[in-house]
Order: structure tokens, then C-alpha cells, then sequence
């Protein structure tokens, strides 16, 4: 497995695993669970660390495309941009939830402040990583670049393009 592959593959968890703990956390605070409340928490902070290795496998998959003749500078430049503000920005609700969970230890009542902002950190990081996922679809699917070319523009059955002679299947 090469970089890119690694890249594509990790891409997704936090990207599906934010979506999950919104309304998780959300019911969580909703019927005061203590159980869901630390699961769910305890999830946020895996995920913000799992969004590591998912930035480190995108520089390195980066060097194995920046020189292909269908990648755009540009376009990689500002997936990258997007990819390290989601890093902090996911880092930061990972650090939220994991003071959330130290406030949850023993038998203390839960409280619905930290684990509310860490809601609030999740919804702006799932825009985030939305917003970043978009950018790097753009790297090879030129038909979802803003003006790039449709799906039925010079393509045959499938949507497939029978004339270029740059894709790598």
C-alpha cells in the first residue's frame, strides 16, 4: 500500500466518525447519560488523534503525485491548507473532550458545559473536514472542480472519457 492509498483509506474515518459523534454527544447531553456522554467523548478524542496520520499520509502522498501531468499545484496546495486547519481545529475539540472525560472521572454528575462546547467543536470540525474532503477530491476528479468538465462532456458510456490518455486505472 502506497501513500496515496494509505491517504484514502484514513481520509474517511474521522471524516464519518464526526458525523457519527454529533448526534451521539447531542443525545448523550440530551437525556444526561453519563455512559454515552464518556463514549462519546472517549470516540472524539480517538478521532482527533486518528486525523494525524491522515495529514502525514497526505504530504507523502502528495510527493508521489505532485508531478503527474493531471495534478494541479493550486489545487493540492490548498487541500493541504485546509487539511492542517482541520488538524488543529480537531486537535483542539480532542483536548475539549479529553478535559470533558477528566471532569467525568469517579462518580462525579455530568455536566453539560464541556461536553456541549465539544459538540459545538465537532460541528465546526465536520464543516471542516467536509470542506477539506471537497478540496482533495479535486485533485483527480477534475468534473467536480468549479468549471472543470461534466460527467457527459466528451465522455463515453458510464461517464468514462475514451479520449485522455492520463488516467492510471
Amino acid at each position: 500500500m502506497n501513500a496515496v492509498q494509505l491517504h484514502l483509506a484514513l481520509n474517511h474515518f474521522p471524516i464519518i466518525g464526526v458525523l457519527l459523534m454529533i448526534p451521539l454527544l447531542a443525545w448523550g447531553l440530551a437525556r444526561r447519560s453519563r455512559d454515552l456522554l464518556r463514549a462519546t467523548l472517549g470516540l472524539t478524542v480517538l478521532l482527533a488523534v486518528m486525523t494525524y496520520p491522515v495529514v502525514l499520509s497526505g504530504e507523502s502522498a502528495e510527493e508521489l503525485v505532485e508531478d503527474r501531468e493531471w495534478a494541479s499545484e493550486a489545487i493540492i496546495h490548498e487541500h493541504e491548507e485546509r487539511g492542517e486547519k482541520t488538524l488543529i481545529m480537531m486537535l483542539v475539540t480532542g483536548a475539549v473532550a479529553a478535559f470533558g472525560l477528566w471532569r467525568l472521572r469517579g462518580d462525579r454528575a455530568p455536566d453539560r458545559l464541556v461536553p456541549g462546547i465539544t459538540l459545538g467543536m465537532l460541528v465546526v470540525s465536520s464543516a471542516l473536514l467536509v470542506w477539506t474532503s471537497l478540496e482533495g477530491g479535486q485533485i483527480r476528479h477534475d468534473e467536480i472542480r468549479p468549471g472543470g468538465t461534466s460527467m457527459t462532456e466528451g465522455s463515453g458510456p458510464g461517464g468514462e472519457d475514451h479520449g485522455r490518455e492520463d488516467h492510471d486505472r
